[in-house]
């Protein structure tokens, strides 16, 4: 029991501390998991930074799973993944509820709003250089705008529009960019 507890506390701090930043967390894993806990050695580091950028979702989160796998089996990625991301989620579920008494101060006002607009800045260079591999003929394009109106202006649900891009995916005929063009549109 006392281990669990200790393995629990270790994942907890580790993302409390990193708050999901790939840099950040790889010096903290080598601290807490290494130096401190003697529960992993560097190269186990490596492989799980190396093979976390292998699979879906956030690499960091990934890396956490994979070292608790590789401490504690199965049930140590998932305790270890889980109560990694609980220290962040706490944080900004705090900052949540608090956001509006920090809105009366104009430079957080100010900041969070220029946040916003690099926000949408990243995304529109995202789009368009996703559209330059995706967008290559009429059809692609055809098929994106047709999503786009079906998302927007039809206002049907995007789990709808997906569904039937997995669909098509199975036809033959159907290449991966027709499907990316789809979901682009989404």
């Amino acid at each position: 029991m006392k281990k669990s507890i200790k393995f629990i506390y270790i994942f907890f701090i580790i993302g409390l501390e990193s708050l999901g930043n790939m840099s950040a967390v790889t010096a903290v894993l080598e601290d807490n998991l290494m130096k401190k806990n003697k529960l992993v050695t560097q190269e186990d580091i490596i492989d799980a930074v190396s093979m976390s950028r292998l699979g879906p979702g956030a690499v960091t989160a990934n890396a956490v799973a994979f070292l608790g796998n590789k401490i504690a089996g199965f049930w140590g990625g998932f305790f270890a993944t889980f109560f990694y991301t609980l220290g962040p989620l706490i944080i900004i579920i705090s900052i949540s509820c608090c956001i509006e008494n920090l809105l009366q101060y104009q430079f957080i006002a100010s900041a969070l709003k220029g946040s916003l607009v690099c926000i949408g800045v990243m995304l529109i260079k995202s789009t368009i250089s996703m559209g330059k591999v995706v967008l290559i003929n009429k059809f692609t394009i055809y098929i994106f705008i047709m999503s786009l109106i079906l998302s927007i202006f039809l206002n049907i649900s995007s789990i709808y529009i997906i569904l039937i891009a997995l669909i098509l995916r199975n036809n033959k005929n159907c290449d991966k960019k027709f499907i990316a063009a789809i979901l682009m549109g989404n």
